[in-house]
């Protein structure tokens, strides 16, 4: 009997509340509860509601994880709510219902029942731990289960999977396969990843070459030798473009998942998508190595769109690679750095990742980092206090994300700052940012959920500019007029949930929507225009590729931004137009009905039949 088949039987045993799965790290225990999560969900007469969170090791923090199971629970978060008072209504919503409660990941003890959760026969948890005392004493698990190392006939028909024909074609190419799939210790993990590497390979010489290192690991203790073997496959990378790729999205993982977004932010600010000429060919050159590390086995697919994640222990090794060979300081996400290294260090620094605020004072004097490509700070509260002549020191600086800060005038070294690439002050609560219209070298700017009510006309000087996000900036009430117009290199616009209040042409106190007739290089756009009526003749061109567009009143309460464009596949358009505009339909509005995949429509009966010939296979009306 598999343990899935066992822990489903479990399940529905009343006298088993609790129930543990161990076992060391790569053994499968994630992919494990995700199968139970997966058949547990689909049987809706054994539980009501099942809730998965995965890797809880990296956000410890009760009330973090009291959050997500609310959450999870369709419950609504209230920000003012204490943690008692949280408490008390999730065991109200616990009580009387079968809930299912998966935490993957544990490393320590946590109380339950102080958060909400209630020892009852309904409510099943489930657990994962790389050691069972964990979950047997401080979890008081009824049952764990052991997940132990593949056997051989395991470990041999996996990596056969994964690798491909080419062990089946050749007799002495699956000799060597063989001795190599035992190398991997019976960890799947190590002979997926392996395998994967070698799938291509035909060359008898190159599956020799890889048994021969692996026979070198043979002495290390049981983690060296499995960072070794995920080091290998990495060196296994051919696509040179791919190793930093790999490097990066192990830098900036946030409790295993990465932001696609993110990626191409810093990826484009960095250079590393090359022969690219616009945006959308970064995003493809992105989305094909992102494929590729995944069919790699080193990235996996993530639980929503527009991200991935990265296993543990390949994290792990990313970060360790990425310290050795680049010169980087980060911190674990939630982690703390007590003392800042010596200015050695910071000569040879190139990129430093401070995801935390449990960090030292950032020091009056400035940091002497003359190879510094990139620079991330998360705030998380306003402990955090940047000098005004911080980034002196700091001249190559390329990538530039200072998260949750709360900064009323910026620093003034920012403005120095003249080979920047990418600047993100995202989810900042932000006063003057005059001084941004100085970075004269500025291809992308993100203010996505910050605290901003003006977009001054220095912003206009920005004239390399290619994408700008102001989305979900609910305050942002002035954008200065000629300023979108004047970023005439402006390929991707983002206005998700942000500034609406579009001025009627003529006027001079705003933006108008006829300042992006200008933008001759437009190619994605996320935008509401509330009034129908300011709509300019034939506004939106041809050449948008990717589009998330509403337009009219209707759809500010009866529909959500749920998701944003970059994580949505389908062209998008949700249109009310008054009386007017119905019967004076222009082509730019022609065009956006036909190449919509995802289409609403309100009061919109007077539309004339040949405006509704839309393509049934793609459009959702």
């Amino acid at each position: 009997m598999s343990i899935v088949k066992e822990i489903m039987d479990s399940l529905k045993d009343s006298h088993i509340h609790r129930m543990g799965v161990c076992g060391i790290g790569g053994v499968g225990k994630t992919t494990l509860v995700k199968e139970v999560y997966k058949q547990a969900s689909e049987d809706k007469e054994l539980f009501d509601n099942v809730v998965i969170l995965l890797d809880v090791k990296s956000n410890p923090d009760p009330e973090a994880i009291q959050k997500k199971i609310v959450e999870k629970l369709g419950m609504e978060l209230l920000q003012t709510e204490t943690i008692e008072g949280r408490a008390s209504r999730l065991c109200a919503k616990i009580q009387g219902k079968k809930i299912l409660i998966i935490l993957d990941d544990v490393q320590e003890k946590i109380e339950l029942e102080d958060m909400g959760v209630p020892r009852l026969p309904t409510c099943k948890i489930l657990l994962t731990c790389r050691t069972r005392e964990v979950l047997s004493l401080d979890m008081q698990a009824n049952k764990v289960f052991q997940l132990d190392l593949l056997g051989k006939e395991e470990t041999w028909s996996l990596f056969k999977r994964m690798a491909g024909d080419v062990v089946e074609q050749n007799g002495r190419v699956r000799d060597v396969a063989i001795q190599i799939a035992q190398k991997c210790g019976g960890l799947p993990l190590l002979v997926v990843t392996v395998a994967s590497a070698l799938k291509e390979k035909k060359k008898l010489q190159a599956w020799k070459d890889a048994l021969r290192r692996l026979k070198s690991f043979d002495k290390e203790e049981s983690t060296k030798k499995a960072y070794l073997a995920l080091e290998w496959s990495y060196d296994q990378l051919d696509d040179k473009e791919l190793k930093p790729i790999f490097l990066l999205c192990g830098m900036i993982v946030m409790q295993n998942d990465i932001c696609l977004q993110d990626m191409l932010k810093y990826g484009m600010g960095l250079g590393l998508f090359k022969n690219i000429s616009t945006v959308e060919e970064a995003q493809d050159s992105m989305d094909t190595f992102i494929e590729k590390l995944k069919d790699s086995c080193l990235l996996l697919d993530g639980e929503t769109e527009g991200w991935v994640r990265m296993h543990d222990l390949v994290c792990d090794v990313a970060k360790w690679i990425a310290r050795r060979d680049q010169y980087i300081l980060s911190v674990e996400y939630r982690g703390e750095l007590k003392e800042w290294p010596g200015k050695d260090f910071f000569k040879k620094c190139t990129k430093i990742f401070l995801p935390s605020s449990n960090i030292p004072t950032l020091p009056e004097i400035p940091l002497e980092c003359p190879k510094l490509e990139l620079f991330n700070l998360n705030g998380e509260d306003d402990s955090v206090v940047i000098p005004s002549n911080f980034f002196n020191g700091m001249q190559k600086l390329k990538v530039l994300d200072l998260t949750k800060m709360c900064m009323p005038s910026l620093p003034l070294s920012l403005q120095y700052l003249k080979a920047l690439q990418t600047l993100c002050l995202d989810l900042c609560t932000l006063g003057d940012i005059t001084l941004v219209g100085q970075l004269s070298s500025l291809e992308i700017l993100s203010l996505l959920k910050s605290e901003v009510e003006e977009l001054p006309r220095e912003i206009g000087q920005l004239t390399r500019l290619r994408m700008l996000d102001l989305s979900e900036c609910s305050q942002l009430e002035v954008i200065s007029p000629t300023v979108i117009s004047s970023l005439v290199r402006l390929e991707d616009l983002r206005m998700r949930n942000s500034f609406n209040k579009w001025e009627v042409e003529g006027e001079n106190s705003n933006a108008s929507l006829s300042e992006l007739k200008q933008l001759s290089q437009l190619s994605a756009l996320e935008i509401h225009i509330p009034d129908a009526d300011i709509l300019p003749a034939n506004l939106f061109s041809d050449k948008l590729e990717r589009f998330n567009i509403f337009i009219g009143d209707a759809w500010e309460a009866r529909y959500s931004w749920e998701k944003p464009m970059a994580a949505v596949t389908l062209n998008t358009l949700k249109l009310k137009l008054t009386n007017n505009k119905i019967m004076g339909l222009d082509e730019g509005l022609k065009s956006l009905l036909k190449r919509s995949e995802d289409l609403s429509l309100e009061q919109l009966q007077q539309l004339p039949y040949n405006f509704c010939i839309i393509e049934k296979q793609k459009s959702k009306l």
